[in-house]
């Protein structure tokens, strides 16, 4: 999906509300560039919503136990190094 950062604007306000939700429990870590690729990358992934309210309500329904599922999932299979990038020497020392 490719949305630009005119399309980010739109959402600005929500993904700042949900940030401050996720700061107010504590999840400082989380920033509103992980919360935008969430929304790309996973809940807009293969069904983007047609209205606008149904995007903001998604953005408003995010809960921090999905985001870390997200986040966790993304770190196990994206942060892999290939075997070319590995020292199997340091391994077998």
């Amino acid at each position: 999906m490719d949305m630009t950062s005119k399309d980010f604007s739109r959402y600005d306000v929500w993904l700042n509300q949900k940030l401050n939700e996720f700061k107010k429990h504590g999840y400082d870590q989380v920033s509103l560039d992980d919360l935008w690729e969430y929304c790309l990358c996973f809940m807009w992934k293969h069904h983007k919503r047609e209205r606008y309210y149904q995007e903001v309500n998604d953005i408003m329904s995010i809960n921090a136990n999905d985001y870390f599922n997200y986040a966790s999932l993304k770190a196990q299979v994206y942060s892999v190094s290939s075997l070319d990038e590995m020292e199997f020497d340091d391994l077998l020392s």
